[in-house]
């Protein structure tokens, strides 16, 4: 009995398309994924407040600044527009994209900071376990975004140094090293818009509602 094995010795290239499609993909799985994670933060908050057994939804001074709360999201908000744009404007990636990134580590650190002078703890009541690991679990989160922001930046500027790349061929490898660039940060921008929508629905919720 003879093997059914391809006798070739070379692997069929894959079409083009494929990997910028997939990398446009897991960007909208990835979505999916934090959605979930993040909606128990939302049930938790509301669940806990309805139910507030024994007066317990806050307990003594529970009151996060508000100046805080947005400075945060105005940081966060601008770095996702500054670099959602930059995805459909090749030219003004880099500065868009190195913009976005500071203003991101920005938001992080002030969150952080937040936690200096916050007044509470986590053990101050629902509101106060809700708010505390929301946003710390955000801000943690929020860093290896940033890392994902930062290589995609300096992707385009290599490619900016070099003048464009152009590879050979290589077998199961889409030869536009460019079109897989500009998959690579769309897929990062539409993601990093997304969780930083997040973001501002925590903000809603734990400084407003």
């Amino acid at each position: 009995m003879e093997a059914s094995a391809p006798l070739a010795g070379h692997i069929e290239p894959e079409p083009p398309t494929w990997q910028p499609r997939a990398l446009w993909l897991s960007a909208r799985l990835l979505c999916g994924v934090v959605s979930f994670y993040y909606l128990s933060f939302v049930f938790a908050y509301f669940y806990l407040r309805s139910l507030d057994t024994n007066n317990s939804w806050k307990i003594g001074k529970v009151h996060p600044t508000i100046g805080f709360g947005i400075a945060i999201v105005v940081c966060l908000v601008l770095s996702a527009v500054l670099f959602r744009g930059a995805a459909t404007r090749p030219t003004d990636t880099f500065r868009a994209g190195l913009a976005a990134v500071v203003l991101a580590l920005v938001a992080v650190i002030l969150q952080f900071v937040q936690y200096i002078g916050l007044g509470f703890g986590a053990s101050q009541g629902g509101y106060a376990a809700v708010f505390t690991g929301w946003t710390a679990t955000y801000a943690v989160f929020a860093i290896p975004c940033i890392y994902w922001i930062e290589t995609q930046v300096a992707s385009v500027w290599r490619a900016q140094r070099e003048g464009g790349i152009d590879r050979q061929v290589a077998e199961g490898v889409p030869a536009d090293d460019v079109q897989l660039m500009r998959a690579g940060i769309e897929a990062c921008s539409f993601f990093w818009a997304f969780y930083v929508a997040i973001g501002v629905l925590a903000f809603i919720i734990l400084y407003i509602v």
